[in-house]
This record gives C-alpha cells, sequence and structure tokens, in this order.
C-alpha cells in the first residue's frame, strides 16, 4: 500500500487489511454485502474510473471510501440529499473553501451569483464551520 493511501486511512482511524481487496473480488462476500454497501462501492468505483483511475485503483480508493463512511456513519441513518439540493451544497461548500476574504466579486462571477447571494452563503457556511467546531452544550447525546 502508498504511504500516501496508508496515511489516508490511519487519518481516518482505521486501516484496510491487506487482503481486502482480494477478499472483495470474491462474489461470495460481496452477495452478503447489504444491497446498499456493495452499490454505493460500484458508484464510488465507477466515480474514479470516469475521473481517470485504472480499474484497480478505482477498486482500491472505492473500498477506502465506503471503509470511511461505514466509519463516520455506520450504524446511524442520515439524509443523503441528491439533484439540485446536493449540487447547490457543494457549491456552497466550494464556495466557502475558495473564499480568502477579499474575492467575493471574483466568486459571484465564476459561479454566476450576485454578491448578496455569496455573502448569504459565506454566513450560512461559517455557521456550519462554528458548529463542526463548538457543539452545542445542550445538545442530547446517545
Amino acid at each position: 500500500m502508498s504511504d500516501s493511501r496508508h496515511d489516508a486511512q490511519a487519518d481516518m482511524g482505521f486501516e484496510v487489511p491487506a487482503d481486502a481487496l482480494e477478499q472483495l473480488q470474491d462474489p461470495e462476500i460481496t452477495k452478503k454485502w447489504p444491497q446498499a454497501l456493495t452499490d454505493m462501492l460500484m458508484v464510488i468505483e465507477g466515480a474514479y474510473r470516469r475521473g481517470g483511475d485504472d480499474e484497480q485503483t478505482a477498486r482500491a480508493r472505492a473500498f477506502v471510501a465506503v471503509r470511511a463512511l461505514a466509519h463516520y456513519h455506520g450504524g446511524h441513518i442520515f439524509y443523503l440529499p441528491k439533484g439540485q439540493q446536493i449540487d447547490r451544497a457543494l457549491r456552497d461548500r466550494e464556495i466557502w473553501e475558495r473564499h480568502d476574504g477579499a474575492n467575493v466579486a471574483e466568486l459571484a462571477r465564476e459561479f454566476e451569483l450576485n454578491e448578496v447571494r455569496i455573502y448569504k452563503i459565506l454566513a450560512e457556511q461559517r455557521k456550519l464551520a462554528r458548529a463542526r467546531r463548538q457543539p452545542d452544550l445542550f445538545e442530547r447525546r446517545d
């Protein structure tokens, strides 16, 4: 396993066993997975293949992504938006990440929005970032 992939997996709090990819190729194993997990693996692998990865690299990266999702969301029900909602959420996150404090007009032009909308998006993203860093003290945790 490459050092960068090993480091990424370690950063996520898990490691993929050395023989995991060989085991994953076995149809007996994949047919025992919940269908949604198998579908997720195939969708992610397909996205990496369309992005230019060869089959083995795409499968390895998809496995890491699914393991990360399972590690983070495993056992919980979560909503995954689709269509315009996911496009808008990803756009807003990209605007937040690319904002450097002085490029609102540039972002507005690039994303074909007005500056007022960019400022609103930044305010929403700032609130989300703050909530991630400072969890609610009164939030119930089970």
